[in-house]
């Protein structure tokens, strides 16, 4: 049987065109389902600025104490913090030595303590001087023989008198006798308080003000360091003990070379103890020109400062906190600290008063903190009014802690 070539051809059309639809059938199907699918999903859909609104009544804005100020654009100079280090000022931290070789003596028994407070002038320590080594070996003979001298000069000023009184002498004579007794009294005395102190381990005041020498402090200050002990035999020029000067001190402050350009350095700097949130132990510095010191391996220069510590607070060595003013002063958006809110992301924002009693809040970018003004990168326009007091109790009612 023989096929007709039309119907071939009639065939053949229909068997493409039957398979073309059902591609395009299956690829509308699969277009369908993946449009049936969105791409995420949010619920409970609210404007950013729907939510950070919040609407108070008259009452309620009274009961939190709302108070609002004016965001303003000004000058204002940087602050740098920094670390620094109580120092002495020089001159004001002195080891006392020994003038000569002798033997360390506690006055009246009593040892000093490091760390007390001494006046300029009092005695710190005696020394007893020690003679030469043929001299110390004779000591008891040297007593002996001020002693001979002693009794002769009196017998002799008792003859003088006796003399003056039988009118057989003159006044001259007399008060040449009386004047040799006292200077072998006096021989007599100190050789007594050498062989005493050489034999003895506490003395009197009578016995150390004739034998001995006082080391007494240079100024007043704190008593640092005390490299010796009673009884104890010192050469010539040997360290005894430190004496600082805490009444007025110094700041040395380390500063990157970097940043050093920036310093206004005749600025004073404000110091605080470390740990001290409250400001308690503020003090203010004046600048002073100090030696030109630097650290090549921390590439940093030193600045000197000036600090009133009569009270003790700060002790030589501490470390401190400093805050330096620095040159670039440039135009920023100032608002109270006290505007200033914290997220639980650590985000910052302010409240703005859009209308009366309507508040929103507004995201900002903190620059840093100078006092008690926020310095912000980012934030409201100037002039507009944002709260300062209050901020926190109005957090709370936008998220559900009503008052």
């Amino acid at each position: 049987m023989i096929m007709n070539p039309n119907f071939n051809q009639r065939f053949f059309l229909i068997v493409l065109l039957a398979s073309l639809t059902r591609i395009w059938s299956c690829s509308s199907e699969t277009q369908t389902s993946a449009s049936a699918i969105p791409p995420a999903k949010v619920a409970n859909g609210v404007k950013e600025s729907e939510l950070t609104t919040v609407t108070l009544s008259p009452e309620a804005e009274q009961r939190l104490g709302i108070k609002t100020a004016a965001v303003e654009k000004r000058q204002l100079a940087r602050r740098l913090r920094l670390g620094g280090e109580i120092v002495a000022i020089p001159g004001r931290r002195i080891f006392v030595t020994a003038p000569v070789a002798g033997v360390i003596v506690a006055p009246n028994g009593r040892l000093p303590q490091a760390g007390m407070r001494v006046r300029k002038g009092q005695a710190i320590f005696s020394l007893l001087p020690l003679p030469a080594e043929r001299d110390l070996l004779g000591s008891p003979d040297e007593v002996v023989l001020k002693k001979m001298q002693f009794d002769v000069a009196q017998a002799k000023a008792q003859r003088a008198a006796q003399l003056l009184h039988d009118n057989a002498g003159s006044v001259k004579t007399k008060e040449e006798a009386d004047t040799e007794l006292l200077a072998a009294a006096a021989a007599f005395k100190a050789a007594e308080a050498r062989l005493h102190l050489a034999n003895s381990t506490v003395a009197d005041s009578a016995t150390l003000a004739t034998a001995t020498m006082a080391l007494a402090s240079p100024f007043d200050g704190v008593l640092q360091r005390i490299n010796i002990a009673p009884r104890q035999t010192v050469a010539a020029g040997a360290e005894l003990f430190e004496v600082v000067g805490q009444n007025t001190v110094w700041v040395r402050v380390p500063v990157y070379v970097g940043d050093l350009a920036t310093i206004d350095e005749q600025q004073p700097a404000q110091i605080e103890a470390f740990g001290d949130a409250s400001g308690v132990s503020q003090r203010i510095a004046k600048p002073v020109q100090g030696p030109p010191l630097s650290d090549a391996n921390a590439a940093s220069a030193d600045l000197f400062f000036e600090m009133e510590n009569s009270d003790g607070q700060f002790r030589v060595g501490e470390k401190v906190r400093v805050t330096l003013a620095q040159k670039n002063i440039a135009e920023n958006l100032i608002v109270p600290f006290s505007a200033i809110l914290y997220d639980i992301h650590g985000g910052t924002w302010v409240y703005t008063r859009m209308s009366p009693h309507t508040y929103t809040r507004q995201r900002v970018e903190l620059h840093h903190v100078v006092d008690t003004l926020a310095v912000l990168a980012r934030g409201p326009d100037s002039g507009t009014e944002v709260v300062i007091t209050g901020a926190a109790e109005i957090f709370g009612t936008e998220f559900g802690g009503d008052k």
